[in-house]
Order: C-alpha cells, then sequence, then structure tokens
C-alpha cells in the first residue's frame, strides 16, 4: 500500500500514487497544485462513470478514487458529484465525443448507478 510522507495509509492509494506520480509531468500543462488536484478528482469521477456503462452487473465496476471521499464527491448537492451532474446536457462534450454512445439517458444511468455502487461500498475504514 502506497503510504504517506508520515506513515498513515492512504483510503485510495492507487488513486494518491497516481497523482503524486503524474504531477510533475503535468506540472507544465497545470502549475496549480489546487487545479491539478481536481483534474484528477474529474479524471477519476469521468473514468468511473464510463466504466458504470454496462448492463453487465458483474462488469459494473467503478474506479475507486480519492473522488469518492466526502469531502469531494460533496455533501447537499455541493461537489464534484453535483458539478458532473449539472454538466450532463445533450451539449456536454463527453457525449458529443461519443461517450455513452452519445446518448444522455446512458450517461445518467451510468452517474445512478455510479452514486447507487458508492452507497453501497461506502468505505468502513
Amino acid at each position: 500500500m502506497h503510504r504517506s510522507g508520515n506513515g498513515a495509509k492512504f483510503f485510495y492509494p492507487q488513486s494518491n500514487w497516481l497523482k503524486d506520480t503524474l504531477r510533475e509531468p503535468f506540472r507544465l500543462v497545470e502549475p496549480s497544485d489546487v487545479a491539478y488536484r481536481e483534474a484528477c478528482a474529474r479524471f477519476e469521477f469521468l473514468a468511473s462513470l464510463i466504466a458504470m456503462d454496462t448492463d453487465n452487473d458483474f462488469l459494473s465496476y467503478p474506479w475507486a478514487g480519492e473522488f469518492f471521499i466526502d469531502s469531494t464527491w460533496g455533501y447537499d448537492n455541493n461537489g464534484l458529484a453535483a458539478v458532473i451532474e449539472a454538466k450532463l446536457t445533450d451539449t456536454w462534450p463527453l457525449l458529443r465525443a461519443g461517450a455513452f454512445g452519445g446518448e444522455l439517458l446512458r450517461a445518467q444511468k451510468a452517474l445512478t448507478a455510479l452514486t447507487e455502487w458508492r452507497g453501497k461500498h461506502d468505505r468502513t475504514w
């Protein structure tokens, strides 16, 4: 498990490892550490949405990452989940690029599945 500098364990070590490993190569693209962390969380969220776009329950498994942490996911329609949900329209660039077969309903269904998965698999450690 990827450990923090003080020896503590991360809830999502793969998420933290990837974010740390890619920080320097992406510093020229995004110099702000805050904006970079937000972009990483958005990437994990969107990758998870795409992973949940299946009718096979066995295959619907998100990219579990730090975006699942309450402070990022959000409370009471504030946070990343609410931001992504608000962007789910027919003109959403990801849909226009062909994700979810270009179908808004599929994207909304994937968001519902991701939200339900998070509710069922809330971290217990």
